[in-house]
């Protein structure tokens, strides 16, 4: 995608290089991020705002199934997400990890949720069980330090304990 920029080498978030009066997106523009070497962490996401510090941040983020979003919480922001395809399981949780609600997502035509707003701040993850693709727009700018990760939950880097958790967060969802 030649009109696109890497964030860093080691994220899979991609920019526009300039934006005039007009951006727009194609299903062959968006298969981009779907190549597994355009991938870190089984994920990959293109932005339409220009940089961190934009008031607001609109992005197609891509998950492979099987992909970890570690639990967490974003301070003062608010969130929407639209499923485009795949299918996904949001939990939702309190302070302690003790999930409080849990969304089975589809795309539109499967009949399923597939659009939730989040208002206030709340410790979320999003179980990928079938590749996804979805929009996600939230308030900016970014900074890292006001994206708090859930304590209770492992690092992306430790495998083990991830692929624990996520086995439990399935049987939680299995259960409800």
């Amino acid at each position: 995608m030649k009109n696109w920029s890497k964030f860093s080498k080691s994220t899979s978030v991609y920019f526009p290089k300039k934006i005039g009066k007009f951006l727009s997106l194609s299903k062959n523009k968006l298969k981009f991020i779907k190549k597994n070497k355009n991938l870190v962490n089984l994920k990959s996401r293109v932005c339409s705002h220009t940089s961190n510090k934009d008031k607001i941040h609109e992005m197609f983020i891509f998950h492979k199934k099987g992909a970890y979003v570690r639990p967490h919480r974003h301070i003062n922001k608010l969130e929407s997400f639209h499923l485009i395809s795949g299918k996904a399981t949001v939990i939702f949780f309190d302070n302690n990890g003790k999930p409080t609600k849990i969304i089975k997502m589809g795309d539109y035509k499967s009949g399923k949720i597939f659009y939730y707003k989040i208002l206030k701040s709340f410790f979320h993850t999003v179980l990928v069980e079938k590749n996804v693709l979805f929009h996600e727009v939230t308030s900016g700018p970014f900074e890292k330090n006001k994206t708090i990760y859930a304590k209770w939950s492992p690092d992306e880097k430790n495998n083990k304990e991830v692929k624990k958790y996520l086995l439990k967060l399935k049987r939680i969802v299995k259960l409800n």
